[in-house]
């Protein structure tokens, strides 16, 4: 049975663009963290989906849907199994969802023909004729940052940490290609294994005067806590944009207040779909929305135009949103503004716009 019909573009290096034909259903298939380090991400990333399917009539590209979610419990071998099952068993016509880099590279292979659309993971080796991305690759966000960092605190005296796995290693790569400068040192933590992290704090040399630093989810936690307890008086932070996320924000309470980001995304940004976003989600929640909270939002909103659009998701262009504009290059990656963002009485407000640089 046919859900979307797939259509290479042969001989012309074209994407693989989703149709409206074929069976009235769409079936969306979202691999999410609902166990695991990352399982509050996977909340927003859940609801999101929801909510955008309800604010829709439950309809993309004017055709009936269906959200089938599965747990890859942070494992790139279950998220494999569980694309494999929902694609075999479910009969789904796109995946979406795919919180980790690791998850996602898995899920990439085992889609084989069946479009994907990463919500979050932003490995930079990740693409694709069929795989489209609304989040950012990890090079990009931390190339953002680097950027800034050398305008705003000058180009010596940084450290780079990070959890040890694709995502922090690339996204320290793209911050040092940004700063154009070498960091004074680059220490890495163990991936979801590291509570007491005063060792690491140790190794920062005291001529250190910034501290840029990547983790997400539960690991952002215990980094916000430790840099409290054992760095903030010796080095500034500059964070990553989920390292300061909603939930991180929230979980780590009066310890976050004050804190420099860099991201894609603010519940603070001023501009009508943002506000009309950040209501509709406080209404379901009681809370801001997080960023990958957007980024899913977006997911469902690229692949809804994409079943409208004769070409596929490929034929989408530039699309409007909380964010701001943004549109997807040959590779299927964002181009997008990112936004300095300083945590003040609970709100990531933003003090500064970078507009996208050609590198």
């Amino acid at each position: 049975m046919l859900g979307l019909v797939v259509l290479m573009a042969a001989g012309c290096g074209g994407a693989v663009p989703l149709s409206g034909e074929g069976d009235p259903l769409v079936k969306v298939g979202a691999i999410i963290s609902q166990t695991g380090v990352y399982a509050v991400l996977g909340d927003d990333m859940e609801t999101a989906m929801r909510l955008y399917l309800d604010d829709h009539g439950g309809r993309l590209g004017g055709r009936p849907a269906e959200l089938v979610v599965a747990d890859d419990a942070g494992s790139p071998e279950e998220g494999q199994a569980q694309a494999r099952r929902l694609i075999d068993d479910e009969g789904v016509d796109v995946i979406t969802g795919l919180i980790a880099s690791p998850v996602a590279e898995s899920v990439v292979k085992a889609a084989g023909s069946t479009p994907v659309v990463i919500a979050n993971a932003g490995a930079d080796t990740l693409g694709g004729p069929n795989v489209f991305r609304v989040s950012y690759t990890n090079h990009d966000h931390g190339y953002a940052a680097g950027r800034y960092a050398a305008e705003r605190y000058g180009k010596e005296g940084v450290v780079l940490m990070a959890s040890d796995y694709s995502a922090g290693i690339e996204t320290l790569r793209g911050f040092t290609e940004g700063y154009g400068a070498q960091p004074l040192k680059r220490i890495l933590t163990p991936y979801g294994q590291v509570t007491d992290l005063e060792p690491y704090f140790a190794q920062i040399p005291p001529e250190a005067k910034l501290l840029y630093a990547f983790y997400a989810g539960g690991d952002a936690v215990e980094f916000l806590k430790g840099y409290q307890q054992h760095a903030a008086s010796k080095v500034k932070l500059l964070a990553c944009q989920n390292l300061a996320d909603e939930d991180v924000l929230r979980a780590v309470g009066q310890d976050a207040e004050g804190i420099t980001s860099v991201g894609m995304y603010s519940p603070a940004l001023d501009d009508p779909d943002n506000t009309a976003f950040v209501t509709r989600w406080r209404a379901k929640t009681g809370r801001n929305p997080s960023a990958v909270a957007l980024q899913s939002w977006d997911a469902m909103r690229l692949i809804d135009r994409g079943l409208a659009e004769k070409g596929g998701m490929a034929a989408v262009g530039e699309l409007d949103g909380p964010r701001g504009a943004f549109r997807l290059d040959a590779t299927h990656n964002p181009v997008q503004n990112w936004y300095v963002r300083e945590y003040h009485n609970g709100v990531n407000r933003v003090v500064a716009t970078m507009p996208p640089q050609k590198e």
